[in-house]
């Protein structure tokens, strides 16, 4: 292991991606001497940081220590998942801190998701691994992979680290179909992708308000889901609100709090609102709290307080509009 040629590595792979010293730390959540630092080979990043860095920019952590590609290797296509996965956390960071995405961006996170589609093979095997009926199967997505990193599971999108196969791998799909829709909604391969999986939803526990273990998270995935593509489906969309707004009331510690709390912002109806209200005074004591966001990275905390700051404004824009005269 080189400590020289590894910094070289990390430094040609961020210049790839178009990411400078500063933007590549503030995701990580380090300070961008620290990047220098390690391009420069004076030092190693943190053993925790590894995965989150070669996930970042688009290599395993095997080849990150090795400061080299693995040219033809089994893990070529690990890479194009991984850059889904990277694209997808990106521009789901930035639309959610409300900042600008220009039409070339959303273009080239449009090619390289419809590139990113797994073939019928490799889905198959993926299932097979899963251990569950590669045919008859609804649980598991058909059409992206969720990427692991050493065979570890990645995070979700707001930063939550999810414990089964389940929910990540539908919260993998369902946000990049989600996305490819607000993005491209005329695009026929994403129209097909999108009706297919409805459709598998519809066959699913999770998709039917299970609330065993995480199956009850996965039902967030599928919420946020059909904000976009059935948001008029008001019965579906109450039967899988009903489980999680009564966990959300209870402390729910099985639940991503802050993935949850996008989705009831998606919805913002009167149900959301009024779950919302009820937790007020804890959501508002969260924002302030110097502890918010647990382990992880800043960009993870203030994420974090974005999304609380946001849910907290359903509210505000409700009052605002009982205020009003006619």
């Amino acid at each position: 292991m080189n400590q020289e040629n590894i910094g070289k590595f990390i430094a040609s792979l961020r210049k790839e991606k178009e990411l400078t010293q500063e933007q590549l730390a503030e995701i990580l959540g380090v300070n961008s001497r620290s990047v220098s630092r390690w391009e420069n080979g004076y030092c190693m990043p943190d053993l925790s940081l590894l995965e989150m860095i070669s996930a970042e920019l688009g290599v395993n952590v095997s080849e990150l220590l090795s400061g080299r590609r693995q040219s033809n290797s089994p893990f070529q296509k690990e890479h194009a998942y991984l850059e889904n996965y990277r694209i997808l956390m990106e521009i789901n960071r930035r639309m959610i801190l409300g900042e600008t995405i220009t039409d070339n961006e959303k273009q080239k996170a449009i090619t390289a998701l419809l590139n990113g589609i797994a073939c019928s093979e490799d889905i198959r095997k993926y299932k097979k691994r899963m251990r569950v009926n590669e045919v008859r199967d609804t649980i598991y997505p058909n059409y992206y992979i969720p990427p692991y990193n050493n065979n570890k599971k990645l995070r979700l999108i707001q930063g939550y680290l999810p414990k089964t196969n389940i929910l990540y791998a539908n919260h993998y799909e369902l946000e990049i179909l989600r996305l490819l829709l607000l993005l491209a909604p005329e695009d026929e391969k994403v129209m097909e992708m999108v009706q297919n999986t409805v459709h598998r939803l519809k066959n699913t526990c999770f998709g039917n308000s299970c609330t065993q273990g995480e199956c009850l998270a996965t039902g967030i995935s599928v919420l946020r889901f059909l904000t976009v593509v059935r948001p008029d489906d008001a019965e579906w969309i109450e039967q899988l609100l009903t489980p999680l707004g009564e966990r959300f009331l209870n402390f729910g510690s099985e639940i991503p709090l802050s993935y949850l709390l996008i989705a009831f912002t998606d919805i913002n109806n009167e149900r959301t609102r009024e779950l919302i209200a009820q937790k007020k005074e804890w959501l508002v004591m969260l924002l302030s709290s110097s502890r918010m966001g647990g382990k992880g990275a800043d960009s993870y905390k203030l994420m974090e307080k974005c999304i609380i700051r946001k849910a907290l404004e359903t509210l505000e824009e409700t009052e605002k509009g009982n205020d009003c005269s006619c």
